[in-house]
């Protein structure tokens, strides 16, 4: 019974040491490199010693130059480099980091000569002559800077004696050629229908405007002014005031061309 323990603890004892004789030994080995004797230096081979030879000899014959070369050389790189005053004269966009060229005065202004050919101007066509309608019942008043005209509803047209009082207005006012000359005109009407009213209006100013032009009022004198619908509580809404105050912008001579303004309108 005691043969078998011996030997299984034999075996167990002597499994281990017979796997470590059967592996290779391994060792950790550090080693210095300051410590170890350097190598001596190779002598070099024959050509590089003659590159050397050579390249020493150039180098020493460049420092070996004389004055006058060195001369030379400096007329040369002025020569490329250029004058500080000589750069200033350049173009900017030929100086390297300068900053662009800025005129010491404006520009002189373009001066467009006249046409050679002498343009003709002509006065505004005048407008055509106004027709008296025998069935008109209006009237003319007077006031105080003007005259008001009073038409028929829904009319436009003027009997002979309202034509005859508003050429007379506009003689008067054509002897004045620095007043301004504004035509207000209103009409009769509905508020659900407010187009119908300012056509007839409009056409009350145009009308009278014609009998003001071909009395010699300049047209830029006149200002039309159609109102449309008369304001509630106005009375009579048919009709139309001349108005003759202010001032226009250039006299007669000059305002049928449209010229600069020289007076201010109040």
């Amino acid at each position: 019974m005691k043969r078998p323990i011996l030997l299984s603890l034999l075996v167990s004892a002597g499994l281990p040491a017979a796997l470590l004789t059967c592996l290779p030994a391994t060792a950790q080995v550090t080693s210095n490199d300051e410590a170890l004797p350097q190598a001596a230096p190779k002598p070099a081979s024959k050509q590089v010693a003659q590159g050397r030879s050579a390249h020493e000899k150039k180098r020493s014959e460049k420092t070996q130059e004389t004055p006058a070369h060195h001369e030379t050389a400096e007329k040369a790189v002025s020569a490329e480099a250029p004058h500080p005053a000589a750069s200033s004269r350049m173009p900017a966009a030929k100086r390297v980091g300068a900053p662009p060229d800025v005129p010491a005065h404006p520009p002189r202004p373009v001066v467009i000569p006249p046409p050679g050919v002498k343009v003709p101007t002509h006065p505004p066509v005048p407008p055509e002559d106004v027709k008296a309608d025998p069935k008109a019942t209006g009237k003319v008043e007077a006031r105080p800077n003007g005259l008001r005209v009073l038409f028929d509803a829904n009319s436009s047209g003027m009997s002979q004696p309202m034509i005859d009082a508003v050429k007379e207005e506009a003689k008067k006012l054509a002897a004045r050629p620095t007043v301004r000359v504004t035509l207000w005109a209103s009409a009769s009407g509905s508020t659900e229908d407010l187009s119908t009213p300012r056509r007839i209006a409009l056409t009350r100013a145009l009308v009278v405007r014609a009998l003001l032009i071909r009395e010699g009022v300049a047209t830029t004198r006149i200002y039309p002014h159609a109102t449309g619908l008369a304001a509630a509580g106005s009375n009579p809404p048919d009709r139309l005031d001349i108005v003759a105050e202010g001032s226009i912008a250039a006299p007669l001579s000059e305002a049928q061309f449209g010229t600069a303004p020289r007076t201010t309108t109040p």
